[in-house]
């Protein structure tokens, strides 16, 4: 039991030594871009559960954040909101005709709401609606119920016994084709097809529990919209996981360290920060250069985060480095097919002063105590020398250099002194 319960500890160890990973949503275009296509009319397809097809459509293409979710945790953490950290990215790219609008239409050109079938009525309804495109298609569900007498076994006093059971298996299709016609040609811009299929199987006094064809073929519609419809014409958020690496120099474990946890805690510009200084005093650190990538990536600067994968790929041939680059090459073509939809991901600013990769990478020590404590910093290495400053507890002091178990620093007014180890926190 030991052996497995150290097992345990040495990977979730082995796994945090690593880096910190960033899970957050991505933006994905959609399969089909309709280029100059802003105002849609969504028919009720032909069919059976025509309606209820339509219905789906119009509320996924009205979500202006689908695809995000709650991220599961692991063993060590719980669930958390999901979130994308693209300013201005979004899925409810287009203006639809309200329902009430469209009926009032459809029955002043005595049209049935599915009788439109026809690419060529489709586009003279979507004049009179003043639309750019039109969404038609068709539903066909099919719903067969199938009865057996099956086996079943048990044991007793050693011995086996049979008895029959009487079951029935319902299985539901749903065909459904779904057609996107642009107005101002009548000509079919995008067309998509799907089938999906759902069973539901009970015995014996359970054959009531049976569920009904009517919520299986609606389970199958609705997968027909969310997993092909919708991302076909749509964008979509997608889970995405990407990880700053540790710097391993010596030099910079602390601050590795420390950035890290900012990452952790999603305050990415103090971790920028903290990677900005390390880079100004070791420009050829490529695990500061991918970091910088990353740090870029996440918030949609993927231009920059383009010339730091660079940079990092250039120092080190690194398989990782190569992965990123033709990632952040796709986000930027990508970028272009968003941008002609309208959704226009805004550029974060990390704004890095001279101050601050002066102190970003100056080494810096805490007090033990509080800040009603008062800790002696000395003139020389030693207790008996002459106290320069008194200062509060639990504060941090910059470092200058160790001598033993002597600290000299530097107080934010700029006096020098030495402290004890044993007053450190």
């Amino acid at each position: 039991m030991k052996t497995i319960y150290y097992i345990i500890i040495f990977l979730f160890l082995s796994t945090i030594a690593h880096g910190q990973e960033i899970k957050c949503f991505t933006l994905e275009p959609p399969e089909q871009i309709l280029s100059g296509i802003q105002k849609i009319a969504v028919m009720d397809f032909s069919g059976s559960y025509g309606r209820e097809l339509s219905d789906y459509l119009i509320s996924a293409l009205l979500e202006s954040q689908r695809g995000i979710t709650k991220i599961k945790g692991g063993i060590f953490s719980s669930d958390k909101e999901g979130k994308t950290y693209l300013n201005g990215a979004r899925t409810d790219i287009y203006t639809l005709v309200e329902r009430s609008r469209l009926d009032a239409v459809l029955k002043e050109q005595n049209l049935g709401t599915s009788g439109i079938v026809d690419e060529g009525q489709a586009a003279n309804l979507g004049k009179v609606l003043g639309v750019d495109a039109i969404i038609i298609g068709t539903v066909n569900p099919n719903s067969d119920d199938s009865n057996t007498r099956e086996e079943r076994k048990y044991k007793k006093d050693g011995q086996w016994y049979s008895y029959y059971e009487d079951c029935t298996t319902r299985k539901v299709t749903v065909d459904s084709r779904m057609r996107i016609v642009n107005v101002n040609t009548g000509q079919i811009i995008g067309t998509r097809a799907a089938t999906y299929k759902a069973e539901d199987k009970q015995c014996a006094d359970n054959r009531s529990r049976l569920i009904s064809s009517d919520e299986l073929i609606k389970q199958c519609v609705q997968s027909s919209v969310y997993q092909n419809f919708v991302n076909y014409v749509a964008p979509r958020f997608l889970l995405k996981e990407f990880e700053v690496l540790e710097i391993d120099v010596d030099a910079y474990e602390d601050l590795s360290d420390k950035a890290i946890e900012f990452v952790d805690k999603d305050n990415f510009d103090r971790a920028y920060v903290i990677y900005s200084g390390i880079l100004k005093e070791d420009p050829y650190n490529d695990v500061v250069q991918y970091n910088l990538g990353v740090l870029n990536e996440v918030v949609g600067n993927y231009q920059t985060a383009l010339d730091f994968y660079q940079a990092a790929y250039n120092i080190r041939d690194d398989e990782d480095y190569a992965d990123a680059l033709n990632n952040v090459n796709r986000c930027l073509e990508l970028n272009k097919a968003l941008a002609s939809l309208n959704v226009i991901i805004q550029p974060y600013n990390y704004t890095v002063s001279e101050e601050q990769l002066k102190s970003a990478t100056t080494q810096k020590i805490r007090l033990t105590g509080n800040k009603s404590d008062r800790i002696n910093l000395y003139n020389e290495p030693g207790k008996a020398s002459d106290i320069v400053v008194k200062v509060p507890g639990g504060i941090e002091l910059e470092l200058i250099e160790r001598s033993g178990k002597w600290y000299k620093v530097k107080t934010f007014d700029g006096k020098i002194g030495y402290v004890n180890e044993d007053d450190l926190d």
